[in-house]
């Protein structure tokens, strides 16, 4: 029995210098994969805007039932479009638009683009506007049917704001408008804004 256990125990140890000598004696290689990824930025600003009132005062028509016309060619109000806030590299983000003495029936129309400044297409996520006293003031803004926008590119939105009958004498209205913008494959296809 002892000779049978010495002898498993001999072979046992041959096969363990076999099995060891053959994993030292293989050759391998290993090779390697460096990954270097930059991601791409979003970024929109205001790229350049134009205003309807550039001579007699446009009047909002006779969508809140009262009809108003200025076939006297009268040039009373004034828009005034301005830069509010700029970002680092000097590119407007936010605009101020002023409607200096406005009255019932002037109708302001500001169009603007916004540009796609970074490398990745963009698309209108969502909008707010906030503030705006209905009683007083009937705001739009058009936005366009596809809102992508490539790199170096435009969008063109029209804000439409029409003084109503109800509006107060020396009275200041402020509003706000947001538009936030993702990367175009976040926004649903089907949204509709």
């Amino acid at each position: 029995m002892y000779a049978l256990s010495k002898t498993l125990g001999v072979l046992l140890l041959a096969t363990l210098l076999t099995a060891f000598g053959s994993a030292l004696a293989m050759w391998s290689e290993t090779i390697n994969i460096n990954t270097y990824i930059h991601t791409g930025e979003v970024r929109v600003a205001f790229g350049g805007w134009t205003v309807n009132d550039n001579g007699p005062d446009p009047q909002c028509g006779c969508d809140d039932g009262s009809c108003y016309d200025n076939s006297e060619g009268k040039d009373v109000a004034n828009i005034i479009v301005t830069p509010e806030i700029l970002d680092e590299q000097n590119n407007t983000i936010k605009l101020n638009i002023t409607i200096i003495n406005g009255y019932p029936g002037y109708f302001a129309n500001i169009t603007f683009n916004v540009t796609n400044i970074g490398t990745i297409p963009v698309k209108l996520l969502n909008y707010t506007i906030t503030g705006v006293n209905t009683t007083a003031l009937r705001v739009n803004l058009g936005i366009p049917k596809d809102t992508q926008i490539h790199p170096n590119e435009n969008g063109t939105y029209t804000l439409s704001i029409c003084i109503k009958q109800a509006a107060s004498e020396m009275t200041t209205y402020t509003f706000d408008i947001s538009l936030t913008f993702a990367q175009w494959n976040e926004v649903p296809h089907n949204t509709r804004i």
